[in-house]
């Protein structure tokens, strides 16, 4: 009975690790945007209901997805501090 605890425990431990090392190696990291930005233009596409807007930063230009909220609230050109992960804007948060 003891061997038994042993050895489950064991395997356990390995496909903890295995899992961790799996997750470092080959999981995506997020990549995040953060910062003042200019909002220059504001995109809808009709076919799929998807709302994007286009960020600038000096040289630097992003196309990010939207929320209908934000794509509603947001008006052209605005500047505000922008928080992005994979595509898709979290906040954009404007003094007013």
């Amino acid at each position: 009975m003891g061997y038994l605890v042993v050895v489950l425990m064991i395997g356990l431990l390995l496909s903890l690790i295995f899992k961790q090392i799996w997750q470092f190696f080959f999981k995506t990291r997020k990549q995040g945007i953060y910062g003042y930005y200019l909002l220059v233009e504001k995109q809808k596409e009709n076919n799929l209901g998807k709302f994007y807007g286009i960020f600038q930063q000096g040289e630097k230009e992003y196309q990010l997805e939207l929320a209908f909220s934000l794509y509603i609230h947001l008006q052209v050109p605005q500047r505000g501090y922008l928080h992005a992960e994979n595509g898709k804007v979290l906040t954009f948060k404007t003094e007013e």
